[in-house]
């Protein structure tokens, strides 16, 4: 392996050639503008569920989504689409020294993600035979989260895995010859996200570490040339997302149930992912017209607060409701498809006034998109991470999730108090 010296050094040249390659704004593919990825791919397909579930749908029993939803839902997504362009300055001021961060802080940064992980998976880890059977397909998902280990503000941080990506291929700008601890660690952490993704049936931890290293390899060494595959950005990525899907589910629900159910395995997977998506924006309608608009305790937008370590305990109680949109899935929905989007759930909580969060969102995204473009050491970072909560926002609300705090803190931390003098 490369010692430390050698790494350091790599990393001088590295900045050395950042600084004198000419102090011009990065201009990168589309899609990796949030303006343009809501208006070229999240509108659309938000048009196109909109239209299948305000047509003659049968997959799911009762839809809630009518016209108004779609269009509170399409309004929330313009304002997040056009706050997030404005004020944008054409070719953003690029610093002339970027940020230096020790080498060390990646250490640091593993040992973090790597204790959340002795917390999470110690008691799975320590039962190799139920992970086996789980494989066989003898032992279910819902076995194995029962030993998941679960310590408030500790467990989550895995979530530091979010921010080690974008950090690595931050200090290491250009490919690193020879094996150093480092890419270890990159190894290591990419495989407790797979299995963390097979035995709890998380797939958005996979994207969460996948699409930042993505971004980050992107930003940092594809500037040479550019690829015509990724031109096509995240509707390229629908092959692939579409295959981890059926690894993931293979053993955990397609042998042992819907196997005889659907022709193929193909089919299974293109229906199932579409229900995730178009069930979310049903169950987000189903909220507000049975639980009421604007009738919710704020516990999506302080999500962070209530899986916050000591704090949390306290906050919990005042701000949580969840108990009420359990008891509609469980009632008037389907427990299976829980998803409630990342679009409604700030209606039911504010409702019309959930258009200034539309604006709080559109402006973090303009904020890091504006310090992607110029090589801001932490909002370029943070950008790779908050990408995947815009991707994902008609499914999900994790911009201001437990699991997102983890990360962007960790960032935080490292280019405020940790960077090289």
């Amino acid at each position: 392996m490369d010692d430390t010296h050698d790494s350091l050094t790599t990393m001088s040249w590295d900045t050395a050639s950042v600084r004198t390659s000419g102090q011009t704004a990065y201009n990168g593919y589309w899609w990796e503008d949030p303006t343009r990825l809501l208006l070229f791919f999240i509108l659309p397909l938000y048009v196109l569920l909109s239209i299948e579930l305000l047509g003659e749908q049968k997959a799911i029993t009762h839809i809630y989504y009518t016209g108004f939803y779609a269009f509170a839902g399409g309004l929330f997504l313009v304002v997040v689409m056009v706050v997030s362009s404005i004020g944008r300055a054409s070719t953003p001021v690029v610093p002339r020294t970027p940020v230096e961060i020790p080498v060390r802080v990646l250490d640091f940064v593993f040992f973090l993600a790597i204790l959340g992980y002795a917390i999470m998976m110690g008691q799975v880890l320590s039962h190799p035979a139920m992970i086996l059977s789980f494989f066989r397909g003898t032992t279910t998902v819902y076995e194995l989260l029962e030993i998941k280990g679960r310590i408030a503000g500790l467990s989550t941080l895995t979530e530091a895995t979010m921010a080690y990506v974008p950090l690595y291929f931050y200090v290491f700008k250009q490919v690193q010859r020879g094996f150093n601890r480092y890419k270890l660690y990159l190894i290591v952490l990419g495989l407790l996200t797979l299995l963390r993704s097979f035995v709890f049936a998380e797939r958005l931890a996979v994207i969460e570490v996948a699409l930042p290293a993505v971004l980050m390899y992107v930003r940092f060494r594809g500037r040479s040339r550019r690829s015509k595959l990724l031109t096509f950005g995240p509707f390229a990525a629908i092959g692939p997302m579409l295959g981890l899907f059926i690894v993931n589910e293979y053993h955990r629900s397609w042998e042992t149930y819907y196997i005889n159910i659907y022709d193929n395995i193909f089919d299974f997977a293109i229906e199932r992912l579409a229900l995730y998506y178009s069930t979310a924006l049903n169950n987000g309608s189903g909220m507000l017209t049975m639980l009421g608009w604007g009738s919710g305790s704020p516990m999506y937008t302080f999500d962070w607060l209530i899986h916050f370590p000591v704090i949390g305990e306290f906050i919990k109680p005042l701000l949580d409701s969840s108990a009420d949109f359990e008891s509609f899935l469980n009632n008037h929905a389907d427990p299976e498809f829980n998803n409630p989007s990342g679009i409604f759930v700030h209606f039911y909580e504010w409702g019309w006034f959930a258009l200034f969060i539309a604006v709080f969102i559109g402006w973090s995204f303009n904020r890091s998109y504006t310090g992607w473009r110029s090589g801001d050491g932490f909002w370029c970072c943070a950008h790779s991470a908050l990408y995947v909560c815009l991707l994902e926002i008609l499914r999900i609300p994790n911009l201001f999730s437990g699991r997102n705090l983890v990360p962007l803190g960790v960032l935080f931390v490292v280019f405020h108090f940790m960077k090289r003098p």
